[in-house]
């Protein structure tokens, strides 16, 4: 039931639904009204100063705005940079503003990190750094946590850095003796691993199926099995019906036992030949000496998986991904068909099975986000955003691991036809030492209230590894990043047959931080 208001009366009227007054009640028929007629301009005036002085108690209390200079945390944050479109394969590449020399030289020549295609940035313009909300309070409630990205004032005692805000990611808990071996974290000589929240969070692009190369696609990148390696360009190499608009088209819909599979080499599409995953970052610029750069080990798959027909019995038909960190190769493998009756499973090639579940399948007509990782030699599956087999870690290899340039071991449907989509292959962080007496390569111990910080952008940033005291104390804190409010790109306008370029919001990069 909506009750129908009463109409307001006006000043001087008598509403006729009151009660008559008393005798003895003064007569306030002739007075004036008690609120007076306030100017807009007056109003405007006490909004706007109540809204200042609100958002300086929330600065000051709770919340505050920070901006990125610099590429430390590259690529999760970006500082001062130019980007542009790769002329080969139409992926962004983004390159920061250098530390020292010439502006001029560092953009002349730089390399898009899907393709490795030269181009150049010198005509560029530079865009300003991302901007952070940062929860000023979030440590007065509970202690900081591994994996996160932290604001706290520089413990480096060099004038030029000292009490100046920095953004980093949090390594390294109180108490703990902290060492980098082969670009992992080890604290009190246990590998630190990540969940599945926290490595998104980490991740640096390496391949990307929507840019594809012109004029040949991506067809040198993959092998179609049976195929082998060692053959010159072009044989088995994928093609026709097996890529068709930056797709990847496994068709094994003739018999429950049929197979279609592929592998994925890390093919140079300049010099024709297979090289390593390098932990080179495209944002520091080209790279002096890329052969001389550590190689790559822990890697995450993800795609949108549709299977459009599958043939057999129930519990037949499978999808197949195998990933490989240069050390051991695993394999996860879903079923295809009624929810119900699916299975998913995780087995380490030579060792049999880590893991599995019941009640997870692939549905026919239905697409699935598919997350496969191999990263911290933790291996983690994923569909839809959740993860379907219980995490399963492999011991520690205890010696470097040789080079992968074969991180992607086989895609395969069986007994069904699967169309992969949006295919990305990424590489979590891969810390590395440039100097012997750098702490992380020789271990760090940590007081009671110090923490271990490093920079996503291993091989440019100024952190625990290199200060005289690696610890971050409890108290230099300012707080914890949740929100990038401000990520800008260049965007272009034409008025009166006249372009004009501007920095915009870049919608795309805004984000929630883990």
């Amino acid at each position: 039931m909506i009750d129908t208001p009463t109409p307001a009366t006006k000043p001087g009227e008598l509403d006729e639904t009151a009660t008559a007054p008393e005798h003895n009640e003064p007569n306030t028929e002739h007075l004036p009204p008690l609120i007076k007629n306030v100017s807009p301009f007056r109003a405007g005036l006490v909004v706007m100063a109540g809204f200042v002085g609100l958002f300086l108690v929330v600065r000051t209390a709770a919340i505050e705005p920070f901006g990125v200079p610099t590429g430390s945390m590259s690529p999760a944050l970006s500082g001062h940079h130019r980007d542009g479109f790769c002329p080969r394969c139409g992926a962004t590449v983004r390159v920061g503003r250098p530390s020292s020399g010439s502006e001029t030289e560092h953009f002349l020549k730089v390399l898009c990190w899907n393709c490795e295609q030269t181009l150049s940035l010198t005509a560029a313009r530079e865009l300003s750094g991302d901007r952070l909300l940062v929860d000023k309070n979030v440590y007065d409630l509970r202690a900081p946590r591994r994996w996160e990205m932290v604001v706290f004032r520089c413990p480096n005692p060099k004038p030029s850095e000292f009490g100046k805000p920095y953004v980093k990611r949090l390594v390294g808990l109180p108490g703990e003796v902290i060492t980098v071996r082969d670009g992992d974290v080890y604290a009190n000589d246990v590998l630190v691993r990540k969940d599945l929240a926290e490595l998104r969070e980490t991740l640096v692009p390496v391949f990307d199926m929507n840019f594809a190369p012109k004029p040949d696609g991506w067809s040198a990148r993959w092998l179609v099995e049976p195929g082998d390696p060692r053959l010159p360009h072009g044989a088995n190499a994928a093609s026709g019906p097996v890529i068709e608009g930056g797709a990847l088209v496994l068709d094994a819909s003739d018999g429950p036992q049929a197979v279609a599979a592929v592998r994925y080499r890390h093919w140079n599409l300049d010099t024709r030949d297979p090289e390593p995953v390098r932990v080179w970052n495209a944002y520091n610029g080209y790279p002096i000496r890329r052969d001389r750069e550590p190689a790559a080990h822990d890697f995450y798959l993800t795609c949108e998986v549709e299977v459009v027909a599958a043939v057999g019995a129930p519990g037949e038909a499978a999808f197949e991904c195998r990933l490989s960190d240069g050390a051991d190769v695993v394999t996860a493998e879903l079923g295809v068909g009624a929810r119900g009756a699916g299975q998913a499973r995780l087995i380490q090639e030579g060792s049999g099975g880590l893991g599995s579940a019941g009640g997870v399948a692939l549905t026919p007509g239905s697409k699935h986000r598919l997350e496969f990782a191999f990263v911290d030699r933790r291996v983690t599956l994923a569909l839809d955003g959740r993860v379907v087999v219980p995490l399963a870690d492999l011991a520690p290899v205890g010696k470097p691991r040789p080079p992968e340039s074969r991180p992607v071991r086989r895609i395969a449907a069986r007994g069904c036809k699967v169309i992969v989509r949006d295919l990305k292959l990424s590489r979590d962080i891969h810390y590395t030492i440039t100097d012997e007496r750098d702490h992380g390569n020789r271990p760090a111990r940590l007081g009671r209230h110090e923490y271990f910080v490093l920079g996503d952008n291993t091989q440019s940033s100024e952190d625990s590894r290199k200060w005289p005291n690696p610890g971050v104390p409890e108290d230099a804190f300012i707080g914890k990043p949740f929100l990038i409010h401000q990520p800008l790109r260049l965007s272009r306008v034409s008025v009166g047959g006249r372009e004009h370029v501007f920095q915009s919001l870049d919608w795309s990069r805004l984000r929630w931080l883990h």
